[in-house]
């Protein structure tokens, strides 16, 4: 097994230094700097169904963890009234969590667009 691993290593690094591999593969660097390829949103018929089911749950979910977030706000309330110190622990929890959901969900367009357009190489 390590001989496979060496002989890996040797072989990259000969194929490095003279350049043998790119001559075998017939690609150069301006070969690939001219690959362009990006996403066809409107290539299949369904994708305007897809995007739109997309967006609905998306839009379902944030008014489902908005709904949550009041609710856990106003059990919180009710705990502190009657004094009941597992009700606020568990509704202060709830009411933390559905915060960052919101925050997650409200800005999930900015996010997916920021590591998107990320270049990797």
């Amino acid at each position: 097994m390590f001989h496979h691993f060496a002989a890996v290593a040797a072989v990259s690094s000969v194929t490095a230094s003279t350049g043998v591999l790119s001559q075998a593969t017939g690609l150069t660097d301006s070969d690939l700097s001219n690959l362009k390829v990006s996403p066809n949103f409107s290539f299949f018929p369904f994708m305007d169904l897809v995007s739109n089911m997309v967006g609905g749950l998306w839009a379902l979910s944030l008014i489902i963890a908005v709904a949550v977030w009041i609710c856990a706000a106003i059990a919180w309330g009710a705990g502190r009234v009657i004094k009941s110190g597992p009700m606020q622990q568990y509704s202060g929890t709830v009411f933390i969590w559905c915060a960052l959901a919101t925050m997650v969900l409200g800005s999930a367009m900015a996010i997916v667009k920021f590591f998107a357009t990320q270049a990797l190489f």
